[in-house]
């Protein structure tokens, strides 16, 4: 299956009526802030690029985000993340991260229940989505941000101290791509590799750099012949692109 293809079937699973495109491709892209609070800017790049309802997406799991927002990185620079492990001997071993595979992982580890339990305690939880996220921004430094987070998610029972730690394990393990770990070896040493690596914010700098290969081409037939940008955006993506070519074949 691509990429696109694996795209919009996630997204039909999750958007009612979604119609997949690229990032970047659209000059309405630009009206998105990326310095705004990272599930905002989640929520509305998924929305423009699903034709999506923002309720809908924030309503969506953090890991069904994540893997959207991957996908559609993918897409958009048609190319998979990459993880880049440094050793210290002064290689890097590098992993490729598909969204489709991850999906999959996603999917070994499902539980329709995830329940956290020590010394004959007991608590079940919900996994995240992207309003608790939103929510959880907002908690600032508080010095129990860890209890507060968790305590948002309990749907049954009650976080007792002695729960917090089985509590925050189960989560992570039933939502293991929210902080990823990836493991390999050094492909001159072999030493063992792992780090925790953000997704969301991967996939972020990605789309960020998409929308900046956008901002070139709006400049440069600005600049080539001044047309407003009204009158740029106006323009089908493609012709867009052949005009910026004539112009700077590098931004074809």
């Amino acid at each position: 299956m691509t990429t696109l293809a694996f795209l919009t079937s996630l997204a039909s699973g999750s958007v009612a009526g979604a119609r997949v495109r690229p990032y970047g491709i659209d000059v309405a892209d630009l009206e998105i802030d990326f310095d705004a609070p990272r599930p905002i800017v989640v929520t509305r790049v998924l929305a423009a690029c699903l034709r999506g309802r923002e309720d809908e997406l924030w309503a969506a799991s953090v890991q069904t985000r994540i893997l959207l927002l991957l996908a559609l990185s993918e897409v958009s620079l048609a190319a998979p993340v990459e993880a880049h492990l440094a050793c210290r001997c002064g290689e890097t071993a590098v992993i490729e991260l598909s969204a489709a595979e991850l999906a999959s992982f996603v999917a070994s580890r499902r539980r329709d229940r995830v329940i956290a339990e020590a010394n004959g305690e007991r608590v079940e939880l919900r996994l995240p989505t992207g309003r608790d996220q939103l929510r959880w921004a907002q908690l600032g430094d508080r010095m129990d941000v860890a209890r507060a987070v968790l305590e948002t998610l309990v749907v049954e029972g009650e976080l007792t101290d002695a729960l917090l730690v089985a509590a925050d394990r189960a989560l992570g393990e039933a939502d293991p791509i929210v902080e990823l770990e990836v493991t390999s070896a050094c492909p001159a040493c072999g030493t063992a590799l792992s780090q925790i690596i953000d997704l969301e914010r991967i996939s972020l700098t990605r789309l960020r750099h998409a929308r900046a290969g956008l901002l070139a081409q709006v400049h440069v037939l600005a600049s080539t012949y001044h047309w407003t940008e009204a009158a740029i955006a106006a323009l089908p993506s493609w012709r867009r692109a052949e005009y910026a070519a004539l112009v700077q074949p590098r931004l074809r």
